[in-house]
């Protein structure tokens, strides 16, 4: 691996890969839009291309010369299906066609989602022998971005990664759990019923597992099992929200923490979100999709990574601690 390109390089993910490959001496190429803020990545050498990802002559001008293509960029919160496959689907086919056509294909490593796969049942984390069951619209994106990729098998090298719940330094999505424990001492459980089970990773153990399923992970291959060519990534033990509100109290010093159940005014809350999203026409932090997903367990097995891979993530309770340093070091958390 000599020189790669990133898509997504700007966001927290991407952050984490550029800082590994930097720190092993890979020459880094971001591929991020014109509004896109650089800041988190201001202390690497990088060359930059600006463009969308459906600006096809773009993207052969930043993949020039490219062993290896991580698509990291993704869209997350959306109005609607149509946004989610604009980006996830298209955006993804887009780049892959483009990857496809160099004469000497480039690797491309896809970060999907466990979404994409669906919810896991009690006591069995997902596999990657499971069929795809993906119930949001934000993991049925994500799996057509993976059909996408599977057409294309033959003439692209690709492999695709799907993380449980990604944290970490310059992580915003999350930023609010270590919040409302150290503020107020309580970790909000959305859902009815008993605990409900996650996978979690930290962004620079996942951005390991990218790095080694670029060298030496399996490929998509239509002729083979399914998910032949796809990797599961977690930190290897699933977690409750009770559970993780206890390793956030222990990194920022909150020796008891109360895991506080709240589904109805997170209910209530979503459905103010869903109707400023229909008002405004913008996507929310919140909404009933995002709610009737907490009614479900989300894990999956890293196995596979570990055998295939060597894939060793650190412990969750030293990510923690790392991740509140970090917080706290810049301001983020007080």
């Amino acid at each position: 691996m000599k020189k790669v390109l990133i898509t997504g390089g700007t966001g927290f993910i991407g952050y984490h890969l550029v800082r590994r490959l930097c720190q092993d001496n890979v020459a880094v190429r971001c591929f991020v839009r014109q509004t896109s803020s650089r800041s988190l990545l201001q202390s690497f050498e990088i060359e930059y291309h600006v463009g969308e990802l459906h600006d096809t002559e773009r993207l052969r001008k930043a993949m020039d010369g490219c062993d290896t293509v991580f698509h990291v960029a993704g869209l997350v919160r959306a109005r609607n299906y149509q946004e989610f496959e604009q980006t996830n689907r298209f955006g993804t086919e887009s780049l892959a066609k483009v990857a496809a056509e160099c004469s000497t294909p480039p690797v491309f490593v896809y970060v999907s989602s466990l979404a994409a796969a669906g919810h896991s049942k009690p006591e069995y984390p997902r596999r990657e022998s499971d069929p795809a069951e993906p119930i949001s619209r934000y993991g049925k994106s994500k799996l057509a971005g993976e059909n996408a990729l599977m057409s294309l098998a033959e003439r692209l090298p690709c492999t695709i990664v799907r993380p449980g719940i990604v944290f970490g330094e310059a992580d915003k999505m999350n930023l609010e759990l270590f919040q409302a424990v150290k503020k107020l001492g309580i970790i909000p459980i959305p859902g009815f019923g008993g605990d409900k089970f996650y996978s979690w990773i930290h962004a620079a153990d996942l951005s390991d597992l990218l790095i080694a399923a670029a060298q030496k992970g399996e490929r998509l291959d239509q002729q083979q099992p399914i998910g032949t060519g796809i990797y599961f990534a977690s930190c290897g033990k699933e977690q409750s929200l009770s559970d993780i509100g206890c390793l956030i109290g222990q990194s920022v010093g909150r020796n008891r923490v109360r895991a506080h159940r709240m589904p109805i005014i997170l209910w209530a809350l979503s459905t103010f979100y869903e109707a400023k999203k229909r008002l405004t026409g913008k996507a929310q932090p919140l909404d009933w999709e995002k709610m009737w997903e907490s009614h479900y367990h989300w894990a999956c097995s890293s196995e596979k990574a570990k055998t295939q891979l060597s894939f060793s993530p650190h412990p969750l309770e030293e990510r923690f601690n790392q991740t509140t340093q970090w917080f706290i070091e810049h301001g983020w958390l007080t």
